[in-house]
């Protein structure tokens, strides 16, 4: 007997799911802070229940935890953040010297193809201005919302603290939202979602940090100056997939260019990104992140274009970890596994 597919079902999913994304992209001022405060909550959950041990009321303990593990992320933050502003307080003398580089670049590429320069000069006085303006406008508006994420770093720290001071009544709401005999199934999806999150979000740090230390190795001993900062900028950025990498490499390379008499800087600086990508990808992250996050390179582009363009930046940092609840929660139904096997990496 022939099958027939029932299209009134799957117009009902799509229209709910083109109305979630919408409200998710109108309300992005709220839901992003909340997303975050989430993801900062089960990733200090472990800590804080280890210090309730010791010091069972509640509140001092979260407190407690903060002071251990927030407090040292937020100064480093802003340790970064004084000194990106004090690297680039001079815009226009680093794109001039930018340009300059750029054409001893292309007079260099000239020589050795035999090329003339006239065509070169030209595409440079046309377009190098713009070349040179991205970089700027990124780290200008970069520096102008600093504002704005501090106040969202702050929301996201206090939605933080209430959930993990009421935990237990959050918890018990989602379970009481099923029979008693579907109680322990939904338990266990809830420490399934929370150990991902916490194995996802703890390699991504030991990654980071792995990371920053051999890029901040490699520019020192290529000689680029600030080789702490850019190293550890371009961890940072790694927590971005695929985007993050290259802006991590990009940054530098066009400082490198600033400064730089000639070509070998900057050619080493690519060479050095291009061979930490390549040990990260193949070596670092499936190492020490492992299966925790399954999610194929289609689903992770996917998630990072829909979550980019509903929340900017936040949303290309929460794009795997929600894509990785996601996959745990549809593989609980029957009915949704198809959409499981979709996201899974295993081909």
């Amino acid at each position: 007997m022939e099958k027939k597919v029932d299209v009134q079902k799957i117009t009902s999913i799509l229209i709910i799911g083109v109305i979630i994304i919408y409200a998710a992209t109108a309300a992005s001022s709220i839901i992003l802070p909340f997303l975050f405060g989430i993801l900062f909550a089960l990733l200090l959950l472990p800590i804080c229940q280890r210090i309730e041990r010791k010091m069972p009321n509640r509140i001092f303990s979260i407190i407690l935890t903060f002071f251990v593990v927030l407090i040292p992320l937020i100064s480093v933050i802003l340790i970064f953040s004084f000194q990106f502003i004090s690297i680039f307080e001079n815009v226009s003398s680093l794109g001039e010297s930018l340009e300059n580089g750029m054409n001893r670049g292309f007079q260099w590429l000239n020589s050795k193809l035999g090329l003339s320069n006239t065509i070169s000069q030209e595409w440079l006085k046309n377009n190098a201005s713009k070349f040179i303006e991205a970089p700027a406008n990124f780290i200008g508006q970069s520096i102008s919302s600093s504002s704005l994420f501090l106040g969202n770093l702050l929301l996201s720290m206090l939605y933080c603290f209430f959930l993990l001071l009421y935990r237990q009544s959050i918890k018990n709401f989602i379970l009481y939202q099923v029979s008693k005999t579907q109680r322990q199934d939904n338990e266990q999806l809830l420490q399934r979602i929370q150990q991902v999150v916490q194995e996802y979000l703890s390699g991504l740090g030991t990654v980071m940090l792995i990371l920053g230390v051999i890029n901040s190795t490699g520019l020192f001993l290529i000689g680029i100056p600030h080789a702490l900062f850019w190293g550890f900028l371009a961890a940072f950025l790694a927590a971005v997939p695929y985007i993050g990498t290259f802006l991590g490499g990009f940054f530098p390379f066009l400082f490198s260019l600033t400064i730089a008499d000639s070509y070998v800087q900057p050619l080493l600086v690519i060479l050095l990104f291009g061979t930490v990508q390549t040990i990260e990808g193949n070596i670092i992250t499936p190492k020490i992140i492992g299966s925790s996050v399954r999610i194929n390179p289609l689903a992770a582009i996917l998630a990072l274009v829909i979550c980019g363009t509903m929340w900017g930046i936040g949303g290309l940092v929460l794009a795997i970890p929600l894509v990785a609840i996601v996959r745990v929660i549809i593989n609980q139904f029957d009915a949704l596994k198809p959409f499981g096997f979709l996201l899974s990496d295993n081909i």
